[in-house]
Order: structure tokens, then sequence, then C-alpha cells
């Protein structure tokens, strides 16, 4: 494989004779190629000129085959300096070609035009002399403020302290730019790299890196096949890239659009937009919104003071210090980690775990064949998945948990409790409101609940602690098959009493006014005065009433 900008660092000399290889290699691969003469000739010659420029009017290069410096100065002036250099068999032969490369510098109305014109043989794919080879190197001072065209290839072009507006592009050389103004900077098979500039910046490349700073104004990047790296924009700065990484670093607001490569931004004050797919996104530090879309890769953000919105799919989420808006995170195929998230928050994942700590919104969890745990949530949750464990802990409103073939525990829920499952456990701890759990073939275990206790249960065991509330009490009913049924209330309150089960006995620690038999099937009565509904409903299993701790 053939490397054309490396080889041209090495022999600027030889640009054009490799040039004209290239192409007829690629045309007449089936011909052969003689043998090169180690024994070359090199002849150089210099040439100036100076010509003055009026106010308004502007500069236009066209060449190919050697490297443009073009400088800023004071004064109207043009100053061009150029070096020609030419190689052959013989000493005459490179003189002879050496003396047909001709500089045309035109004045016009709309100002200087300098052209390079190489002689007939370096239009044709094989010349005369299979060895020889030319290259023309341009150094350009001109006033500071004039405008400038450049046609190059096959060289690098250079541009320094030009302020006025701009119109490069380049190929197969290096495209280096300090202290311009606005301007449009294009470049291919060669990197680009601009430091400075006090007006909006277009930059566009194939096949090298761009690599961009301090630009006053507004900043748009077009590139495939090679990175991006901007920093310092003042304004808005849109990247397109491919299969390159993205880099960003403090811009007014930017919108990113990539694949098969990775996105880093970071301190971008106003909004953020980041369209990629096979890469890994990093997001810090965002004034505004971001809208994230991707595949194939993470998605990492902290630090956003306004709205998350996160599309992705085989790819870990995770986000920390949301403190703007609402956060909305829709994933496939892998986990979402959040923390610290201050509006509301929708995650949504399949065949991925969620994990939440310190939503201070209203937060909705999905996953299917993932677990779900969230913790420290003062507004409530709801928390709905499929063949996973779900875990609440830290719940300051109401609170809904549903799921299969998975187990679910609570901790210290302020609000009421709903728990939807099947084929799992359910334990709740610390529930101030009302608790309802519906679930089967597997146990219930509720402890400290303040609230009316509903259970409806099949092929589980229960075990139910109510609390002592403020004041009155609150009505419990029980209910399973195949397993056994156990309730702890305070003394001192006082219940209606149904109880009845089959293929089982019914017993109770708390004085009970009968009007069934104790230790029977069936039980009617009341505890203390009476008043809330106690109903326990069993079969094939025992029933126990005891006092609560």
């Amino acid at each position: 494989m053939i490397r054309i900008p490396s080889i041209f660092r090495r022999e600027p000399l030889r640009l054009a004779a490799l040039a004209g290889l290239l192409s007829a290699m690629l045309l007449f691969t089936a011909k052969p190629v003689p043998a090169a003469n180690s024994a070359q000739h090199q002849v150089s010659r210099d040439f100036q000129q100076t010509v003055t420029l009026g106010a308004g009017q502007s500069v236009r290069v066209e060449h190919k085959f050697g490297s443009v410096r073009l400088h800023g100065e004071a004064g109207r002036e043009v100053k061009i300096s150029a070096t020609i250099r030419a190689q052959a068999s013989s000493h005459e032969e490179a003189e002879s070609f050496a003396q047909k490369i001709k500089i045309e510098v035109q004045q016009t109305g709309e100002g200087v035009r300098i052209k390079t014109i190489y002689p007939e043989e370096e239009k044709k794919w094989f010349h005369a002399s299979k060895n020889s080879s030319w290259s023309v190197s341009y150094d350009i001072a001109m006033p500071s403020d004039a405008p400038i065209t450049v046609r190059n290839s096959f060289g690098s072009v250079e541009v320094a302290g030009l302020h006025g507006a701009a119109d490069v592009e380049n190929g197969y050389g290096m495209l280096t730019v300090r202290d311009a103004g606005a301007g449009r900077w294009n470049n291919a098979f060669g990197s680009i790299e601009l430091t400075g500039a006090t007006g909006n910046v277009s930059v566009s490349d194939n096949n090298g890196s761009v690599q961009v700073s301090d630009v006053k104004g507004t900043l748009e990047v077009r590139n495939r096949f090679a990175s991006i790296t901007a920093r310092s924009i003042q304004g808005a700065a849109t990247i397109t890239g491919g299969n390159g990484a993205v880099t960003l670093t403090d811009a007014a607001s930017a919108n990113i659009t990539t694949s098969f490569g990775s996105v880093d931004a970071r301190n971008i004050r106003g909004d953020l937009s980041v369209r990629d797919n096979n890469g890994n996104v990093e997001i810090l530090g965002v004034g505004g919104a971001a809208d994230i879309t991707n595949s194939f890769g993470n998605v990492t953000f902290a630090d956003v003071r306004g709205r998350v919105n996160c599309t992705t799919n085989n790819g870990r989420v995770k986000g920390s210090s949301a403190t703007g808006g609402s956060v909305t995170i829709r994933d496939s195929f892998g986990n979402i980690e959040l923390d610290t998230i201050s509006g509301a928050l929708q995650a949504e994942t399949s065949n991925g775990r969620i994990t939440v700590r310190d939503a201070r919104g209203s937060v909705t969890l999905k996953s299917s064949f993932g677990a779900i745990e969230a913790s420290n949530v003062p507004k409530g949750i709801r928390a709905i998945t499929g063949n996973g464990d779900i875990t609440l802990t830290d719940i300051g409103g109401d609170t809904f948990a549903k799921t299969s073939f998975g187990r679910v525990s609570t901790e210290r829920i302020s609000g009421n409790l709903t728990v939807e499952n099947s084929n799992g456990s359910v334990t709740a701890r610390n529930v101030k409101g009302d608790t309802g759990v519906n679930t089967s073939f597997a146990g219930v275990t509720l402890e400290s609940i303040g609230g009316r206790i509903t259970v409806d249960n099949q092929n589980g065991a229960i075990s139910v602690t109510a609390m002592r509330p403020a004041s009155g009490c609150r009505d419990i009913s029980l209910k399973t098959s195949f397993s056994s049924i156990r309730v702890s209330i305070p003394e001192g309150l006082g219940y209606n009493l149904t109880a009845r089960t089959s293929f089982g006995r019914i017993s109770s620690q708390l004085p009970v006014t009968s009007t069934g038999s104790i230790g029977g099937d069936t039980l009617n009565g009341t505890i203390g005065s009476g008043g809330c509904q106690l109903q326990l409903t069993d079969s094939n299993g025992n029933i126990e009433i005891a006092k609560a701790p």
C-alpha cells in the first residue's frame, strides 16, 4: 500500500513524479515500470516579485506539488518568494525542466492571482525521463486584512496572521492555520490544525485529523476517517465525523454527529445534541439541555443543568448531577445507573439493570429481564420489571412495584405501597401508608405497617406486623392457600375478626370474644371493643394471631 502523505514529507522534490506514477499505476498496473536511476541531479532557482494590493482586493494562489506559506504583514504589498526545484538523470535535463516551470502573477480588479504553470511533461503519465521530479515552494507575505483563496494539492499549506476572509482547499498535505479571521478550510489526506480565528470557521477534511482551538465565532467541522478535537469555541459548534473520535471542550452550544468513534464533550454553555453509533459518549458540564442518541456504546453524563433525553441500545448509561429539568432514558441490552437527579425521571431498558439514587422528582422505572434498585426518592416511584428483583429504600411518596419471577424488597416507605408479583417473594418494612400485595408461589413478609394491609397470595406464607397508628385502627385482610398466615397486632386495638381455613388450625395470643370455637377452622368474633376489620382466609394452612412486639 502506498502512503502518499508520508512519502511527501520525506521527499518533497519527488511529489509531481510520484503523483504521475500513482495515476499511471492505477490505469496500467500490468505494464512494467523501469528501475529508477540512483544517480540524480538536482537544480533549484528562486523567484521573487512584489506587487501592491489595493484596499478590499484579495490574493488567490493556484498551485500543486509543493508547499504554500502565507503570512500577514503591515502595509499593502504582496511579497512573493518561491523556490523551484527540479531533479533528473543529468544536470542539463534538470536545468531545462526547472526553466520550464513558470510562476504567473496577474493583477486584476479583484486583486492578485498567483499560479504555478508546469511544462507539458507534467501532464503525461510517463514523460521522457522516468526519473525526473519537481516541486515549487511558496512564501508569500501580504496585507493582514486581505482575503485569500488558495487551491493546492500534494503539499502543505500554512496561513498565519491573516484576518481577512479565507477560502482554502488543499490535498495530500498538512493544513496549518494560526491567528486567522473567518474562513473555510478544506483538506484531504492530510491533517488540519487551526489555532485562533476571530470569525466564523468552517473546516472540512477527509482521512486526516482535525484540531481547532480559540475560535471567536461559530465552528462547523466535517471529517471522515480521522479524529476531531475542538476547544474554546465562543459560538455554536456543529461537528460531523465518522470513523474517528470527537472531542469538544468549551463551546456556546454543540451539535455532534459521528459513527464508529467516541464522543467527549465538556463545558458546553448551552444545549448539546449528540448522535453516535458504535462509540462511547461522555458528557461533562452542560448548561442547557442534553439530547443523546447512541448504539453499541456506553453513555456517561454528569453536571447537566437542563433537560436530559438519552436514547441508546446495547450500551450502559451512567448519569449523575442532572440538576435541571426532566431526565428520560431509553435503553436496551444495557444497564442504567443514575445518581442525583433533580427533575422528573423516566428510565426504561430491556435486558439490563436499573439503579437510581437520590432522585428528587417523580420516578418511573421499567425493565425486563433486569433488576431495579432505587433509594432516596422523596416524591414516590413506579418500578416495573419482568423476571427481575426490585429493591426500594427511603421512598418519600406513594410506591408501586411490579415484577414476576423476582423478589420485591422495600424499606422506609413514607406513602402507600402497592406490590404486584408472581412467583416471587415480597418483603416490606416500615411503611407509613397503606400496603397492598398480590403475589403467588412465594412468601410475603410485612413489618411495621402503619396503614391498611391487604395481601392476596397463593401457595405462599404470609407474615404481617401492624404498627400502632396515631389514632384508631386500620383494616387488615390476608388471604393465601397451602401455607400459613401469621398476623401480629398491637394490644389495645379493636378488631372485628373473621378467620377461616381448611385443613389447618386457628390460634390467637389476644383475647377473642368468639361466636365459634378457637382451634377450629372457623373463628368469628371481636378483639377488644372491635372496630376495624381483620379478615384472615386460608386453605390447607394454619392461622395465628399474635401480639405485636
